[in-house]
C-alpha cells in the first residue's frame, strides 16, 4: 500500500513540473504582462499543428491597470535571444502560414551596408510568392488565436508567432515597448 501511495504522490509531482511551462511577467504603471512559453506539443494543441518547429511561439496576457484603457499592439513586442544578436518582432497569420507575398531582399557578401546613400548593400530584390493553397479560411483561423490589436480595459491574451526556430525558454528575452518605457521577460 505504502510503494503504491508513494507511486502516485511520483507520478502526480511529474506531472505537476510537466503542467509547468517556463514563463514569465513583469509589469509597470500602465499595463501588466504574462507569457508562457509553447513547446511544440502545446502549439499543436493550440493551433492544430507545431509549424514544423520553426517558430517560437508564446502565449501572452496583457492586462490594463484597474481604471485604463490601454492600447494593446503586438508589433510592441520583440523577441531577443540572449546568446546572440538575433531578435523579431511577431508574425500575422498569412505570414505565419505562408499565404502573403512579398519581397525577399538579397544581400551581397561583398558590400558594406550603410557605408553611404549610395552603398544599401543590397545586391538585388526579387518577388516572394505566397502560398496559393493557403484558405482565407485557415488564415482568419489562425490570426482569431494571436494577440489582437486593439484598445481595452480587460485583459487579452493571444499566442505570438517569432520565426526564430525553437530555442531554449531561458535563452529567450521577449521585449515589451509601452508608453512608460521597456518591459522585459524572461522565462523560467
Amino acid at each position: 500500500m505504502w510503494r503504491k501511495t508513494v507511486s502516485i504522490i511520483l507520478i502526480t509531482a511529474m506531472s505537476a513540473t510537466a503542467a509547468n511551462p517556463p514563463s514569465g511577467q513583469a509589469a509597470n504603471a500602465d499595463v501588466a504582462v504574462a507569457a508562457v512559453f509553447l513547446d511544440a506539443a502545446a502549439v499543436t494543441q493550440a493551433t492544430g499543428t507545431d509549424f514544423t518547429k520553426t517558430y517560437t511561439v508564446l502565449e501572452v496576457t496583457v492586462t490594463p491597470k484597474v481604471g485604463k484603457v490601454y492600447p494593446v499592439q503586438p508589433d510592441d513586442f520583440l523577441l531577443r535571444i540572449d546568446s546572440s544578436t538575433d531578435s523579431s518582432g511577431p508574425m500575422a497569420a498569412s505570414q505565419i502560414l505562408g499565404a502573403g507575398s512579398g519581397l525577399v531582399v538579397h544581400r551581397d557578401q561583398n558590400l558594406a551596408i550603410g557605408i553611404d546613400r549610395s552603398n544599401s548593400g543590397v545586391s538585388g530584390v526579387t518577388e516572394g510568392k505566397g502560398n496559393p493553397s493557403v484558405s482565407a479560411e485557415a488564415v482568419s483561423a489562425l490570426q482569431k488565436k494571436l494577440l489582437p490589436a486593439k484598445n481595452t480595459a480587460e485583459p487579452v491574451t493571444g499566442l505570438l508567432f517569432f520565426p526564430i526556430a525553437k530555442k531554449r525558454a531561458k535563452d529567450l528575452d521577449l521585449v515589451y515597448t509601452t508608453p512608460n518605457g521597456k518591459l522585459h521577460l524572461s522565462f523560467r
